[in-house]
C-alpha cells in the first residue's frame, strides 16, 4: 500500500507538472489542490472521500488511465471495508449486500466483482465441510471432497488446501485398506 502511494504522489506531481502546460494558472492550482486532497484521503484510509475527489480529477483529465484505476480502487475500497467489517463480525450475508450495494453504484468494478464471487462461496462453506464430515463412504467423501473444492475455488487458504489434502490422504488410505490383498 505504501508503495502505491509514493507512485501515486509521484504521479500527482506529474498531473500538476502537466497541467501547468494546458489549462491555464486557475486550472493548475485546482486540480493541484485536488489531486493533493485526493492523495491525501487515500493516505488517511477515507475511500469515501477519495472516490468522490477522484470522479472530479478523472473530469478533468478524462484521458488518464492511471487516474481512472486509482479512482476505481477507492470507489470499490469503501464497499470493501464495510463488507470486510461485516465479514469479520461472522455475517457472511450482510458484507454481501454491502458489496452488492457497491456494485450497484459501480457495476463494472473489478475488486467488488472478485469480491462477490467469494462472499457467494463463503456462504455455502459450511454445509460444504459439514457434508464432507459426515461422509461415510469412500465414495461419499470423494464426492463431498470435490463439491467443496469446487465450491470453495476462490476461498482456498493454505490452511483449508492442507485439510483437502490430509482428507483426500484418508480417503486413499481407507480405499487400501478396503482392497482385498492378493495372495
Amino acid at each position: 500500500m505504501k508503495r502505491l502511494f509514493n507512485v501515486a504522489a509521484a504521479f500527482a506531481m506529474v498531473l500538476i507538472l502537466a497541467g501547468c502546460d494546458r489549462k491555464g494558472e486557475q486550472l493548475s492550482t485546482e486540480r493541484s489542490e485536488l489531486v493533493l486532497r485526493f492523495f491525501n484521503s487515500m493516505k488517511l484510509g477515507d475511500a469515501e472521500a477519495a472516490a468522490r475527489q477522484g470522479e472530479k480529477l478523472r473530469a478533468m483529465d478524462s484521458g488518464n488511465d492511471f487516474v481512472g484505476d486509482m479512482v476505481s480502487i477507492q470507489q470499490g475500497n469503501s464497499f470493501i471495508r464495510r463488507a470486510q467489517s461485516k465479514l469479520d463480525g461472522g455475517e457472511v450475508n450482510a458484507a454481501l449486500v454491502e458489496v452488492e450495494r457497491g456494485l450497484s453504484a459501480y457495476p463494472a468494478n473489478r475488486a467488488l466483482l472478485a469480491a462477490r464471487g467469494q462472499l457467494r462461496q463463503l456462504r455455502h462453506a459450511d454445509k460444504l465441510l459439514t457434508a464432507m464430515r459426515e461422509a461415510k463412504t469412500s465414495s461419499e467423501k470423494t464426492a463431498a471432497l470435490t463439491a467443496a473444492s469446487t465450491g470453495l475455488s476462490s476461498n482456498i487458504s493454505p490452511a483449508l488446501a492442507k485439510y483437502f489434502a490430509e482428507y483426500r490422504a484418508s480417503i486413499d488410505k481407507s480405499a487400501a485398506a478396503a482392497e482385498p490383498k492378493v495372495n
